[in-house]
Order: C-alpha cells, then sequence, then structure tokens
C-alpha cells in the first residue's frame, strides 16, 4: 500500500512545514512550486525542517516551448525568468536540498529534463514523469505506449492523468495495472467521474494518492481531501446552526424604537436574557412592546416627544438589568429627562466599578453620581452641545449612549471625537443603526486612523420609526465554525459577510490558519448586494497563526481554541482589550493543562493537530462568552469536563447546542 500525498499550493514555508511536521500517520507532501509563495531560500528551509516526512517537488510549466536551451546561469542583462527556467532553478534546489521525488511533464523541454533527471540521480532523488489530459482519455493501448515511453526515458515512476466524462474512461486508465508494476505506476482519472478511479489505483498498489488539504485548494478535479481520510472520532458532525441574533445591535435598536413617537418593527430578533433587558427598559421608556415568536419579530410603539417634553422615565428609574451595555447606553439618555434619573441594575452588574465613562458628561454640566464608582447611578441633565473627548479607556458602549442620546438633546451643534478608538466597528454599528432611524450624522476618520469625530446637529433631532432586520451573532458564528474545523464538522447560516461586527474577523483568522471553511451564497442576491450566505467548516490541519484582538477582543475564546490544535505556537495579541477578563480565560485553561503564556498585551499558545486538554472542573466566572468557551472545550478533553453556572449563556444564546 502506499502512501497519501498531500498536495501543497497557495501557501508559505510555515504552513507547509505544518503539513510536513504534523502527527497524522504516515504520508508526502508535493511541495507544487509553480503555485507556492517559495523561493530557493524557503525550499532549503523546509527541507531542513521537515523532518522524517517524504517531499515530492513538482513543477507545473504553462508554456513548456517558450524556452529551448538548457541555461542556468543568472544574466543580468536577460528579461524576466521564463516559467521553464524557474522550474529548472527551483526543481533543481529541491533536488540539492534533499527532495525524494521531483514531478516533471514528460513533454518538458529536453535539455532541461536530462540536466534535471542527473541531477537527481545524483542525488538520490526519484524522478516522476506525467502524462496528462485534461480534455478525455485515450485508449487503454494509446496509454501503455505513453508509459512504455515514459519508462524508456528512464523515469522511476509513470504518471497517468486523464479526464474521465463517464465511468468507462476511468475503466481504461485503471486497465493500465494489469500491463505495469503497481509500486511504478500512478494512473487515475481526474473529474467527477474518475474520482473513484483514484482510490482504485491506491488499491491496486500506486506509490502515491494525491489529496488537498481543504476544499478551496484542490490541485486538480476530483482530489479528495484531507478530511474524507480522518477516522470516525476525529470527524463528528456538531450541525448546523443559525447563530442568535447579535444581541448588541439588537439592544441599540430595541433603545432607538423606544425613543420614536411611532411604531418600529424589528425583524430576527432572539429573546435572549440581555434583549429581554433591553425590553423592560424600552418599557421603563413607556414604550408597548410586542413579540411575535412565530416570525421572530419585536414590535416597539414608542411614545416620546423628547423635544417638547424631555425623556419620559416611569417611576425615573432605569433598570437595565444585567446589561453593561444597557447601563453605558441608558447613563447619557437618562441626561435626556427633566427629572432626576436613577440607574441601576442586578446581580454582577452592580459589583462593576464604573471609572473612565462619566467625567466628560460632567464636564459639560451633566450631574452623575455614583455609589463609591458603582450603581445605582443617579444623573441629571440637561445634555450641553460643544466637543466631547473620549480618551481611548473610555468604552466604546459609553460612546454608543452618547452617540444616541446628543443628537436629540435640542443643545446645538455637537463634535464627538473618540481617541484611539479600540472598538471602532462597535462604534460604527451605532452609527448605522442612528442613521438608518433618521438621525443625520457626519463621519470624518482621523489621520492617524485609529479616531474618529462624529459631527452632527443636536437641534433637537428625532428617531423615526420603522423596520429594520437584526443580523445573526459572529461571536456565536465564530465559535461553531472553529468547533468544527478542530473537532469534526459544523456549518451556520443566514451569516452576513459584509458585517460591522467585528468578531466577523475570525474568517480571516481560520483563512490564515489554513482552516477549511467555506462560504456559499444565492448568486443572484449577492448581485444585488446581499452578502448574506451558509459557512460550512471541516476538521483542519491547522497551522500556527498570529493575530490582532485589539478591535475584537470577544474573539479571545474561539481563537485560543484554535490555536490548542495549530501546528506550534500562535501568537494572539491585544488581549488587553478585554480590560481584565482575558485573566479569566488564561486561568480556565490552565487549569485544563493548556500550554499558555501570557507576553505583555499577547497570549502564546502552543498547539498540534491532536492537541487534547484535561478533564476535570472548570467556571464560566459568570461571562457568558467564557462558560460558551469551556463548553466547545470540552470535546477535545480526554475526560469529562464539569463547568459551573453555563446559565450565564442564556445572556446572549438561550439555545446554545452544547449547553
Amino acid at each position: 500500500m502506499g502512501l497519501l500525498c498531500y498536495s501543497l499550493c497557495q501557501m508559505d514555508v510555515d504552513y507547509c512545514l505544518a503539513w510536513a511536521t504534523a502527527d497524522i500517520g504516515p504520508h508526502v507532501v508535493e511541495l507544487r512550486l509553480d503555485d507556492l509563495i517559495f523561493d530557493a531560500d524557503d525550499i532549503r528551509y523546509f527541507m531542513s525542517n521537515r523532518g522524517g516526512c517524504p517531499v515530492v517537488a513538482t513543477y507545473r510549466v504553462k508554456d513548456p516551448s517558450e524556452v529551448d536551451t538548457l541555461d542556468l546561469q543568472p544574466d543580468d542583462d536577460q528579461p524576466e525568468e521564463s516559467d521553464v527556467d524557474m522550474a529548472v532553478r527551483l526543481l533543481s534546489c529541491a533536488i540539492i536540498a534533499g527532495a525524494d521525488y521531483i514531478d516533471i511533464d514528460m513533454d518538458f523541454p529536453r535539455g532541461e529534463l536530462r540536466w534535471l533527471m542527473n541531477l537527481a540521480l545524483n542525488y538520490g532523488c526519484q524522478v516522476i514523469l506525467s502524462y496528462h489530459n485534461a480534455y478525455g482519455t485515450d485508449s487503454t493501448e494509446t496509454l501503455a505506449a505513453i508509459a512504455t515511453k515514459i519508462f524508456s526515458m528512464g523515469a522511476d515512476i509513470a504518471k497517468i492523468v486523464t479526464t474521465a466524462h463517464h465511468a468507462s474512461e476511468a475503466s481504461r486508465v485503471l486497465a493500465l495495472y494489469e500491463h505495469f508494476h503497481p509500486s511504478s505506476l500512478i494512473a487515475f482519472a481526474m473529474g467527477k467521474e474518475g474520482e473513484q478511479s483514484r482510490y482504485d489505483a491506491f488499491y491496486k498498489g500506486a506509490p502515491l494518492m494525491y489529496a488537498a488539504p481543504r476544499r478551496r485548494l484542490p490541485t486538480a478535479a476530483g482530489q479528495p481531501l484531507f478530511f474524507d481520510f480522518l477516522s470516525d472520532g476525529q470527524t463528528h458532525c456538531w450541525g448546523d446552526v443559525e447563530p442568535p441574533c447579535a444581541k448588541s445591535i439588537a439592544i441599540r435598536a430595541i433603545v432607538a424604537a423606544a425613543l420614536t413617537d411611532g411604531v418600529t418593527v424589528l425583524e430576527n430578533v432572539t429573546l435572549s436574557d440581555d434583549i429581554l433587558d433591553a425590553i423592560e427598559v424600552a418599557k421603563q421608556l413607556y414604550a408597548v412592546v410586542r413579540f411575535d415568536a412565530h416570525n421572530s419579530t419585536l414590535t416597539v410603539t414608542g411614545h416620546q416627544d423628547i423635544r417638547r417634553k424631555g425623556l419620559l422615565v416611569k417611576e425615573n428609574i432605569l433598570d437595565v438589568g444585567a446589561s453593561g451595555l444597557l447601563c453605558r447606553i441608558c447613563i447619557p439618555l437618562a441626561a435626556l429627562s427633566r427629572q432626576m434619573v436613577m440607574v441601576t441594575g442586578r446581580g454582577r452588574l452592580m459589583q462593576r466599578k464604573f471609572r473612565t465613562e462619566c467625567p466628560e458628561l460632567k464636564r459639560h454640566g451633566v450631574f452623575v453620581d455614583f455609589s463609591l464608582g458603582h450603581l445605582p447611578a443617579f444623573v441629571m441633565g440637561p445634555l450641553k452641545g460643544g466637543v466631547y473627548n473620549i480618551a481611548s479607556a473610555a468604552s466604546s458602549q459609553f460612546v454608543t449612549g452618547l452617540m444616541m442620546a446628543l443628537p436629540l438633546a435640542g443643545c446645538g451643534d455637537v463634535s464627538l471625537r473618540i481617541r484611539d478608538a479600540a472598538c471602532l466597528r462597535h462604534i460604527r454599528i451605532t452609527a448605522d443603526i442612528v442613521t438608518r432611524m433618521g438621525i443625520r450624522l457626519d463621519d470624518v476618520t482621523a489621520v492617524e486612523g485609529k479616531s474618529v469625530t462624529y459631527k452632527f446637529s443636536g437641534d433637537g433631532q428625532a428617531y423615526r420609526p420603522g423596520r429594520m432586520e437584526i443580523e445573526n451573532d459572529w461571536f456565536a458564528a465564530a465559535l461553531w465554525l472553529v468547533l468544527g474545523v478542530i473537532a469534526g464538522e459544523s456549518g451556520v447560516d443566514n451569516m452576513r459577510g459584509n458585517s460591522l461586527q467585528e468578531e466577523s474577523f475570525i474568517l480571516d483568522i481560520l483563512d490564515t490558519a489554513g482552516a477549511d471553511v467555506e462560504k456559499f451564497t444565492d448568486p443572484e442576491m449577492e448581485s444585488l448586494g446581499d452578502s448574506i450566505g451558509y459557512h460550512s467548516a471541516f476538521r483542519s490541519l491547522l497551522a500556527a497563526f498570529e493575530c490582532d484582538l485589539t478591535f475584537c477582543p470577544d474573539l479571545l475564546g474561539p481563537v485560543m481554541l484554535l490555536a490548542l490544535r495549530s501546528e506550534g505556537a500562535s501568537k494572539i495579541h491585544g488581549i488587553k482589550a478585554l480590560g481584565g477578563v482575558e485573566n479569566l480565560f488564561v486561568q480556565e485553561f490552565f487549569r485544563l493543562g493548556a500550554d499558555i503564556i501570557i507576553d505583555g498585551d499577547a497570549l502564546l499558545v502552543t498547539g498540534s493537530f491532536g492537541n487534547t486538554l484535561h478533564g476535570g472542573r472548570a467556571s464560566s466566572h459568570g461571562d457568558h462568552h467564557l462558560a460558551m468557551t469551556l463548553l466547545a472545550a470540552a470535546k477535545i478533553c480526554d475526560g469529562g469536563l464539569s463547568i459551573d453556572d453555563v446559565d450565564c449563556i442564556d445572556r446572549s444564546w438561550p439555545d446554545f447546542p452544547l449547553k
């Protein structure tokens, strides 16, 4: 029986090394030097660090007749290097560096072919000479004559690859195994009708069977995938999910709808605990709220006339429940009232320290008084116009509250300057919602690129009721896709590709690590600007990666899981954007045996394809993101994992499938 050969293309040297050194059983890697991000130094580096993995160095020349003479010496006066020259240079480098095989087309220019074959002979490298027919399949007799010619040219292995349009054509290729020794012949057909012939050739004794590392990177039609050869224990299907709505978007929209004087319909709403808290705040603002469970629509009928009456608040109390976002929105909103308003909450929110949010409100004359920095807070307006300078330490959630409140204040022109905004996308989500509901904003991004200024009139604008669809949550999608990539197979549906949610950055991180994730959309809808689609994820061999979560810190959990099953040491920057919560993640994963080191504002996480965590006990610390991450981590533990307080997940995903 031969070996699986993973054909690597469109990758850098580090990712190729991950494939060579991974503990995935005996295998070969094929370096498609015509389609890799490699130079000669990369080839030498790869060959000296590949361990014991056999290597096939392949170069498919686009135009074999481009150069007819052998010229191995560089010439500064020569025009750009031809494809054949490059093939000779890179294949020669691979042979000298220790490649086990080279794969060359049989019609490669004769002078160059003789050079490479003699070099291979001197360095103990076997030669595969290939014939490819991308259009059809010749008769078995013709194919046998081609194979005979290949052997007469001095090849160690003949590779005969055709294209099958029906099963009988694939059979013609496989019949070659009756004429030649199987260990020196690789013969199969490409295309859908030829898929089975790849397996049949392997079972007949072909030395290699080619496979693609992931769906997006096949080097030939009909190539099987790495995933296809994994054991049942490595390919558990976690199923398809439609994530809940993005609660941060829904909360903003519900509060804005409550500030109108009219009926707003919000579509695709999930009744998580935080959204239920937002509904209660809307009712405290005299809105009438009705939920249609059948259609997942929330109808909010607002009764506010802020320009004439100020903000009306029942009993002058805004109870935000356990939602930090609601709290930071409601503090500036409370200053729109003509009465003193108490902002309060429950649970851990009452223990949270509010240090950096309110100095700018106080500077503009708003009375804000906390109880030793904790809730409840007492707020008395009015809001005033002018320039609001928000430091980078301030929460983007508090900026959201200012952005939602200031246009309604009737206080003249306002400039809201956010310096070094760590969560710029969250702020842009707010800007998107308020403008869709009738507020006029002018977004001016500063030269340094991380700061932003919003200029708008605070002359008493008003929110306009209407209809809005709430998109699905990208943190939930990120966690579910990562689960598939590290532990089997998964899918998420109805996700917006051009989302402002920071967590959609997970798609870039997955791609960098080499994850087998693919998106499917309706081409007709996409042409109309609708990028909503279905994403599927398969268990993948991942390379160590480096990423920066400064602008998307909530992705820490899924990215840590990804790193734990990537080959080597991954570096995750920007963890301090979580404001200390990162220590809880590190504490719990360290307890489970993860190889994690804190390095300033970064985490170093060392993993491997088959890496497992210990079982035992873990705590969510009441953090819904940590709770979901730990439940996903349990699927790569070698023992049971008991997690306390998983009910906090109801804050964002009440029907979380792993709970």
